[in-house]
């Protein structure tokens, strides 16, 4: 049976760190390799978030920053770093306060190097915590398929894509690059899709869930007039 992993389930009640790998896993069922999974995307995805967030300071434009601050709080809490989602919380609330027009951008110069140290020493602890480990859990990789897609087999794929999406069910990333792989075995509408495809799991990946929600409609139109 597969274990449902929702977005935004990754904090503990108190927010407090956790102080075992079993406290660490129980937000997504004790399922090592899915966090570790997890965690390898949330940090493939933090340097270019914390470098938008620098050059959005130095724009002083706050309302872009309130944006990227306010995602980047999403995704630490998915994850389950509580620190840094309590920082981003706070700096989202200070920043709404703020007056764009006469604000200096000292207000916020060192912004995206505060929230890199606290993101990299909470990231420490957890990989602490994840060499406890005594099996050594390899990053799952999605099994080439051969199966050739028909057009109502990949809207079929793509409704239940939309509902793990809709679900804020962290499964969605693996059910798109399985689609991918799918789609690569010469299924008659590959070379219209799969950059569509493509760029949709990429978004899943950065679990930007909303933006996911539009390309996979955008999708399913395109799809639809081609039937």
């Amino acid at each position: 049976m597969t274990t449902t992993h929702k977005v935004g389930s990754g904090l503990p009640v108190s927010g407090a760190q956790p102080t075992t790998l079993a406290e660490l896993l129980r937000p997504f069922a004790g399922n090592e390799a899915f966090y570790r999974r997890l965690i390898a995307i949330f940090e493939k995805n933090l340097s270019q978030q914390l470098l938008d967030i620098k050059q959005r300071a130095a724009q002083r434009n706050v309302s872009e920053l309130l944006v990227l601050i306010h995602t980047l709080k999403g995704t630490a809490g998915t994850t389950g770093l509580a620190s840094l989602h309590q920082t981003l919380h706070n700096w989202e609330r200070k920043l709404a306060a703020l007056d764009a027009i006469t604000v200096t951008s000292t207000e916020y110069a060192d912004l995206s190097q505060a929230i890199a140290d606290i993101a990299q020493a909470e990231l420490a602890h957890i990989h602490a915590l994840l060499a406890t480990s005594a099996v050594d859990v390899p990053i799952a990789k999605t099994a080439q398929s051969t199966e050739t897609l028909s057009l109502a087999q990949l809207t079929a794929e793509l409704d239940t894509l939309n509902q793990h999406l809709l679900q804020g069910n962290l499964n969605a990333l693996e059910h798109c690059q399985a689609l991918q792989a799918k789609l690569a075995v010469n299924s008659p509408q590959k070379s219209d899709l799969t950059i569509d495809l493509t760029i949709l799991c990429d978004t899943i990946e950065a679990l930007d869930f909303d933006d996911a929600l539009l390309r996979l409609s955008a999708l399913s139109a395109k799809l639809k007039s081609q039937g």
